[in-house]
């Protein structure tokens, strides 16, 4: 069905060929899994099978390349569909419905079958509850995500490409997606690019590793997902139990919780494995009681229970009781109480459509709130610019391509301290006095580069044509730039590299130590189990559950967490099942290592 033989692809603007040599066969049926760092190709290759590249990107090939019989080069009716990586581009529609509709109809279906269909596919990306006439740009990122797939499928493809397609989706939503590769497989032929190697874990059947736009290895899934010098080499992460069977000094390199218990058995340990049956299975199948705090006995006033809150310093932000509504039947958040102190991590988790980036625009005055009100270091933000209020409270947001406006890196890091050269003065603001000279731009545009890992030879590059991951990273260093007191990230780590997501992580520790106050809205479990002190859980706008992240995640909440799309992280789940209170793979480890050498 796909066939390369030393294909090479170099746009028109580079002078470095962004495919090398590729060599690789997929049967008709098969799932390609490509796996590769930031810039590594993966994108790139999936535009050339879809026709994309060169047709419309310009650029020259060589070598051959042939999808389903025909040179994707030169195919005009070629039978590929694509989900790309910035899912928000292939959205032409204005209403939800006629995004799936349109494909359909283009395809001679007629429109009362057209319409069936759709909101059968709608319902397939779990889309069925939203009202079939909102308009497309209201929806959240996971949910235009979904939308992107579901208008995907209508073409009925015989090849079907998901760009980094999950990246944007609450836990719930990437296990309906790993669901639908899974009924599409054999079915269709599937490519599946991702930066995170377990999600290809019992999907993939070949693997196809890049890096540099070279190809480092190609074969069966399940051998290359098990060879963590290979991944890591490359700066992709491994498979979260082969990492954690490797620390720990078990044999065999398991995929999976099963296999890990497997190795387990073969390794003649003493452990007690009463907690590895029936009992700890799995999320879905274990019974758990009610959340620990609910909305019934939250605490209002944003106050953190437990150990944590003596341990974090003052208010820095926090939002009383606020609502905020598009219009007046729909309210996108209603009375949520949060807060986030000096030297704090707070992550506010949801599924997709919760109200997580409205309620991040109210913290950093993108939006004002219609009742309620938001206090920036103890004064109401009543009256205050988004300017204003952003020298206290940064963003980096969800889509980067929002917040880009430069032509080079440089020029966007320094935009914000720029436009903040000079104060006004004087009764009517005649006068000006300067707030920052060239040296200090200069020292904090360093500053911030170094702080979120940004390297100096990319300064001179266009914003606009770096890869997703690496426009993430210039957007929080703008936002850092004036120097807040907090900092907001709306989903930092996702379409990164293990490289960036390091650099993220070192970045939070960094201001965390400085007494910022850091706000992470991510869909990534096990990123914000290992960076936050508190949780809050959104739910329709509401407040479902806030505290201490120990006690939002333990286990006794995890079936009130799938009933909400969350799920726990992979590491705490291989924890459950082997008897370790863990959330973390560092837990893990620092807690079952000792175990494992006291047993040998």
């Amino acid at each position: 069905m796909i066939r390369a033989e030393a294909f090479t692809f170099a746009y028109p603007t580079r002078d470095e060929p962004a495919l090398t040599d590729l060599s690789f066969e997929i049967d008709d049926g098969e799932v390609l899994g490509v796996v590769g760092p930031v810039e590594g190709g993966k994108t790139t290759l999936a535009m050339a099978l879809a026709s994309f590249a060169p047709q419309n990107t310009g650029g020259s090939t060589e070598g051959s390349l042939t999808v389903a019989g025909r040179d994707p080069r030169e195919a005009t009716d070629n039978t590929v569909a694509m989900v790309f990586e910035d899912y928000s581009a292939q959205l032409t529609q204005v209403h939800v419905i006629d995004e799936v509709i349109a494909p359909l109809v283009n395809r001679g279906v007629s429109r009362s079958a057209a319409i069936e269909r759709a909101r059968g596919l709608l319902d397939d990306v779990r889309l069925g509850d939203v009202e079939e006439t909102k308009f497309t740009w209201e929806l959240s990122g996971g949910q235009q995500q979904r939308l992107a797939i579901a208008a995907a499928l209508a073409t009925d493809p015989e090849v079907m490409i998901f760009d980094t397609a999950t990246d944007m989706l609450d836990p719930e939503g990437r296990d309906d997606v790993a669901n639908l590769i899974a009924s599409l497989k054999g079915d269709k032929t599937l490519v599946v690019t991702e930066n995170d190697p377990d999600a290809l874990v019992g999907i993939a059947d070949q693997l196809l590793v890049l890096e540099g736009g070279e190809q480092i290895a190609f074969g069966p899934a399940d051998d290359l997902l098990r060879d963590i010098d290979l991944l890591e080499g490359i700066g992709v992460a491994p498979p979260v139990c082969t990492r954690i069977a490797r620390e720990i000094g078990l044999s065999g390199s398991p995929l999976t919780p099963g296999e890990f218990l497997t190795a387990l058995e073969t390794h003649d340990s003493d452990l007690p494995q009463s907690d590895s049956g029936s009992e700890s299975a799995s999320a879905e199948s274990a019974g758990f009681g009610e959340p620990l705090i609910g909305t019934d006995g939250m605490e209002h006033d944003g106050a953190v229970e437990g150990e944590t809150a003596s341990e974090l310093g003052e208010p820095l932000l926090r939002a009383d009781d606020v609502w905020y509504q598009y219009s007046s039947e729909s309210v996108a958040v209603e009375d949520v109480a949060f807060s986030v102190r000096e030297g704090e991590v707070h992550a506010v988790i949801g599924g997709n459509g919760a109200g997580k980036t409205t309620f991040t625009k109210l913290l950093v005055g993108l939006f004002e709130p219609d009742e309620g009100r938001m206090h920036v270091n103890g004064e109401s933000t009543d009256g205050r610019t988004a300017r204003e209020i952003a020298e206290s409270v940064g963003i980096a947001l969800q889509n980067p391509d929002e917040q880009l406006s430069e032509q080079t890196v440089e020029q966007e890091i320094r935009f914000p301290l720029e436009k903040r050269r000079y104060e006004r003065r004087g009764l009517l603001g005649l006068s000006k006095r300067e707030r920052y000279d060239e040296a200090f731009i200069e020292e904090r545009v360093s500053e911030v580069c170094d702080i979120v890992g940004i390297s100096e030879d990319i300064l001179r590059e266009d914003p606009m044509f770096l890869p997703r991951g690496v426009r993430r990273q210039v957007t929080m260093a703008t936002a850092l730039a004036p120097d807040p007191d907090v900092l907001v990230l709306d989903e930092p780590v996702a379409g990164v590299d293990a490289t960036a997501r390091r650099h993220v992580t070192r970045a939070i520790e960094r201001l965390r130590s400085q007494g910022k106050g850091i706000v992470v809205i991510d869909h990534d479990m096990d990123f914000v189990c290992e960076i936050a002190d508190t949780v809050t859980v959104l739910n329709e706008g509401s407040v479902a559950v806030q505290g201490p992240t120990h006690e939002v995640f333990a286990a006794d909440n995890w079936e009130w967490l799938a009933s909400h799309y969350m799920r726990p992280p992979r590491a705490a789940q291989l924890a459950r099942r082997v008897g370790v209170d863990a959330l973390t793979a560092d837990e893990f480890i620092a807690a079952f290592g000792p175990k494992l050498e006291v047993s040998q």
